[in-house]
Order: structure tokens, then sequence, then C-alpha cells
């Protein structure tokens, strides 16, 4: 009686497999290629639950391997079916969700680690992330401005550097206070937190009592959007009321295993209940933020970073419902007045 109910079980989890494999196909029959990397794993199950269920429900004498084979297809079946019915479930909630409150503005450029003079390079005692830098792009018209911060736990507090060991801005650290302090309430900023997720959870609790402390005084936490690939010590900043950027890193638009990763990423960002979702546009000839990835990602709000300064990308992501954010990857040039609105 036990094999015949893990049977149907089995039998049942096929059916939703077949079911979800041809919504896949159906629902975008112009691109049945990307479909077929999600829906052809699908596919392989189904045909292995249905031979298990074919040794089920025979009066053959069972064997160790084959319920070791059988367990793990009721497992792998499981596991398959959950995964569609939570894809489903957030496409369907992300389509109603107008992601109100987020940045909107016909201006998307914004400086990233500052506006910088000389060379656009990341090099150790350059122009980047310094107080000049980010307080000319706000001169020049941007709107919003990324930095690039580690939380020390041993100096306990925000330092202001794209590397370890920090680079020096005029000799010296320089505190995110310190910056805040010289250009605090002239626009947004994106805090590119790097090593978020290498936080104890005693430095994890100092960082978010620091940036509160530095909003409160500096500037509001509203305009501060906390960008980290780690979605568990993210949601701290969450929980405190910053808005927040998951940074994803898929592989080029055209991989097959692309529509994949886009889906667990869609459900990291809808069950953590970030704010935006950030991704490197990628190269030119193959980028990440494609047109399959767009379809995929629906109306998510995006922060796009490292993108080519060629007109034509930067004015259909400029137009881009969806695209909230722009950073060009030259550093030294200033699109910040180039406009997406009608």
């Amino acid at each position: 009686m036990q094999r015949r109910i893990v049977g149907i079980a089995l039998l049942l989890a096929g059916i939703v497999l077949l079911l979800a494999t041809a919504r896949n196909l159906w629902s975008q029959p112009d691109r049945i290629a990307a479909q077929l990397s999600v829906s052809l794993p699908l596919v392989l199950v189904l045909l292995l639950d249905l031979a298990a269920v074919r040794f089920l429900f025979s009066e053959r004498p069972g064997s160790r391997l084959r319920s070791l084979c059988i367990g793990f297809l009721s497992v792998v079946s499981a596991a398959m079916v959950t995964y569609e019915g939570a894809v489903l479930y957030v496409d369907n909630q992300l389509a109603a969700d107008r992601h109100a409150g987020i940045f909107e503005s016909c201006y998307k450029v914004w400086g990233a680690r500052g506006l910088v003079t000389a060379t656009s390079q990341i090099v150790k005692d350059g122009t980047q992330n310094t107080i000049e830098s980010v307080s000319l792009a706000f001169d020049e018209g941007a709107t919003g401005c990324e930095i690039d911060v580690f939380f020390d736990e041993q100096l306990g507090q925000f330092i202001v550097s794209h590397d370890r060991p920090y680079h020096l801005k005029n000799g010296k650290l320089l505190p995110l206070s310190e910056m805040m302090a010289a250009v605090g309430g002239r626009g947004y900023i994106w805090l590119d937190f790097k090593k978020l997720r290498h936080l104890s959870d005693a430095g994890l609790a100092a960082a978010v009592a620091e940036l509160q402390e530095i909003t409160d005084e500096y500037g509001g936490r509203d305009k501060m959007y906390v960008e980290g690939e780690d979605p568990l010590h993210l949601s701290a900043f969450r929980d405190a009321g910053f808005p927040t950027i998951l940074d994803t890193h898929p592989l080029a638009d055209s991989h097959f295993v692309t529509p994949a990763l886009i889906n667990i990423y869609k459900l990291l960002y809808h069950f953590g209940d970030f704010t935006v979702m950030g991704m490197n546009y990628g190269a030119l000839e193959d980028p990440i933020y494609g047109e399959r990835t767009k379809a995929a990602l629906g109306n998510i709000p995006m922060f796009i970073y490292h993108v080519e300064p060629d007109p034509a990308i930067l004015q259909s992501l400029a137009t881009s419902g969806s695209v909230r954010v722009i950073l060009v990857e030259n550093q030294s040039l200033n699109r910040y007045r180039l406009s997406g609105c009608p």
C-alpha cells in the first residue's frame, strides 16, 4: 500500500512538471530555445518519474538500489514542483506590483564613484570615491552618486574605498561620515557595500547602527540605497528602513542556464522584500542584461552598472520603465542630463 501511495505521488508530481513545461513553452513561443534550457530538465525528471511509477506498481521484488533511486526521484520531484510553483506565484505577484516610491526621474545616470577628471581606472591614490569627485558629480547635475565602502569592524566605521588594502584619499583614510558631512543631502547615494557577507553578527549590527547615525545627521536614509549580494545580511539594512539593492551576478543573456538563474534571483528579490535589483550590463556584443533577461525580470526595478558609453544603449536603458538608475563604465564622462522622458 505504501509503495502505491508513493507511486501516485510521483505520478502527480510528474503531471505537474509536464504542465509546468507546457506553460514555459506556451508562454513565450518566440523564445522556445530559451525556454528549453529550463524545460528540458523538467521533461527528464518526468520520464524518470514514469519509470519509477512503473516499478512501484509492479509486483517485482524490490531492491535497496531501487528504493534509493525512487527516494531520490521523490525528493527531486518535490523540489521541482516547489520551484515551479514558487516561480509562478512570484511572477504573478511581481506583475501586479507597481513598485511605487522607488527612484523615478527622467535623469537616470548617476555618478559612479563621482565624476573623475583624470583617469577612469581604479588606482590606489586616484580621484575616484573622493569628496571632490562626488561633489563634482552633484555640481554637474547628477541626481545620485555611487560610493564604494567597507565596514571596518576594528575601527567601528565605514571606510570609503573600492579595495583592500584601503585606497587613501589625500594621504589618509576617508570615513563615510566625513564624506556624508560634505555631500549629504545633495542627492541620492548608492552605497556599494563591499564584502558585506564577511561581517560577523556583531559587525553587522554595528554597521547598521553606524549607518543610521550617519544618515540621521547628514541625510535621510530614504535616499541611501544599500547594495549587497548577501540577502541575509542585506535584510538587516532593509529592516532598519534603508532602501536596498540586491546585487546579482547572472551569466550572459545568451547562456543556456540564464533563465533558471534569473528565476532564483527573482525568488530572492521577492521573498527578501528588497527595493531594487542590481546587475552588471555586461559586454555590448554579449550583454548580461539582454533581451531574454529583461523579459524574464518583467517590471522589477533595476539599477544597471558598468554600462559602456554607447549612445544607443544608454538611450534604450534611459527609456526603459524597469531601469531606474544607470552607472556608466567610464567615470570621467558626464551623461547626467541624458533624459529618458518623452
